[in-house]
């Protein structure tokens, strides 16, 4: 883990029972400035580096908007944390790679399913979700594609989830 980091001046306050929950979904909603992507890309680095066999996927309507959102939300928590070290960044697909462990973040479009229901890895498990601006997701049938997304069984310490995030409309 990274040395001498003190969460709760980096995290901010009103963020505890998000930051502690393990339960299945978490959704977030608020303002441009509720701080609620900063918190969640802090969260997903953090934990990363915390549970070696963990893999996240990141999830927008298309594809395109993601490099522009929270791929670059997850690097700005990268240098937030001080951990620019321990990662490295892929541009074409975007990826984001743990080099000590091989864990990824990957990045997909609902514009391509296809891409959701064929996803692996190929270090530990696949047991996060980040949907960021869940409003975009228009269906019941295309939310359930996704939380089948994580699936299967995972080692002992580690739990699935799926966190949602929006702004009111």
């Amino acid at each position: 883990m990274i040395e001498g980091l003190y969460l709760p001046d980096i995290v901010g306050g009103g963020y505890g029972e998000f930051w502690r929950t393990r339960k299945r979904y978490r959704v977030v909603k608020g303002s441009r400035a509720s701080k609620k992507s900063k918190t969640a890309a802090l969260w997903y680095i953090y934990h990363l580096l915390k549970y070696p066999q963990a893999n996240l996927l990141v999830v927008r309507r298309t594809y395109r908007t993601l490099e522009r959102s929270a791929f670059s939300e997850l690097k700005w928590a990268i240098r937030r944390l001080g951990a620019e070290k321990y990662f490295d960044f892929k541009s074409s697909p975007l990826e984001i790679i743990v080099k000590s462990t091989g864990q990824r973040v990957f990045f997909a479009g609902l514009d391509d399913p296809l891409k959701l229901t064929s996803l692996t890895v190929s270090t530990g498990v696949l047991c996060w979700m980040w949907i960021e601006e869940a409003y975009e997701i228009d269906s019941e049938d295309a939310f359930n594609t996704l939380d089948e997304s994580i699936r299967g069984e995972v080692p002992e310490g580690l739990f699935k989830q799926i966190t949602l995030t929006f702004n009111p409309r």
